[in-house]
């Protein structure tokens, strides 16, 4: 069993992906299944074989402990902990050969504080991987896209597992993919766009993450995906392979 984790800011798309790419992957003769692991969400578009509300709700906590939104998702991200072996037996459960996590709609309540990094570590033994998703929308910007590749090496220095990165809702883009799909593949062209682009204080801050970015040594080249038209459904399926299996597949 292969975990894989899908993490991305707040409207990213991160359910979107993980219910209409398991179902490609199934398609595709593999034995896959979505998780959903937001105790926050009000719904899915996607049936959740494995679903944390099962065992705990944003809702109910907020209504038992007087809490706000906010209060509520750190109190359920918290308790998450306590369940980890309950969904590690439901995973096994089921014994999929991939697992597609869908992860908490707002990532700073999973990813930064030390609740992600140990329920990925302790959910399961076998493998994991993380896909991370830049926002096509937001990172149109030059300084918006260097921010999401900060936001991306800041997951793969919590979760220190393999990653893939992913330029969601892509179809939004139109001629602008080409531009940066260019930025992926050479970081001197989006040097230059955010020469061009950039005045003040927002160039100077985008090239200093771009100096710490690069002193990670953490190279991201993202996969222009959309569950709308299947736009990148086989180059991440190849890409999965090769970055998590080393080119072997997922079947056992």
């Amino acid at each position: 069993m292969y975990l894989i984790f899908v993490l991305g800011t707040a409207g990213s798309g991160k359910s979107e992906l993980t219910g209409v790419f398991t179902r490609w992957l199934e398609l595709q003769g593999e034995n896959a299944m979505a998780v959903n692991l937001d105790p926050g969400a009000i719904s899915i578009p996607y049936s959740a074989n494995v679903d944390v509300r099962d065992y705990i709700k944003v809702e109910s906590l907020m209504e038992e402990y007087g809490l706000g939104p906010n209060g509520g998702l750190m109190l359920a991200s918290e308790m998450m902990l306590e369940i980890v072996e309950q969904l590690s037996s439901d995973l096994d459960d089921f014994g999929p050969d991939i697992a597609i996590l869908d992860t908490p709609g707002q990532m700073e309540m999973f990813a930064f504080r030390d609740v992600g990094a140990r329920i990925a570590e302790e959910l399961s033994d076998e493998g994991k991987g993380v896909i991370y998703l830049f926002d096509a929308g937001f990172s149109r910007d030059p300084l918006n896209y260097v921010m999401s590749m900060f936001l991306a090496s800041a997951i793969s220095n919590r979760f220190l597992l393999p990653q893939i990165s992913v330029l969601s809702k892509a179809d939004l883009l139109g001629d602008e993919l080409e531009e940066m799909e260019g930025w992926g593949e050479d970081p001197m062209l989006l040097e230059a766009a955010i020469d061009a682009r950039l005045t003040g204080m927002n160039r100077l801050m985008s090239q200093d993450m771009m100096e710490v970015i690069n002193r990670l040594g953490v190279q991201f080249n993202p996969i222009p995906f959309s569950t709308r038209t299947n736009l990148g459904f086989n180059r991440l399926y190849s890409e999965m392979s090769r970055v998590f299996m080393g080119g072997e597949p997922f079947t056992t």
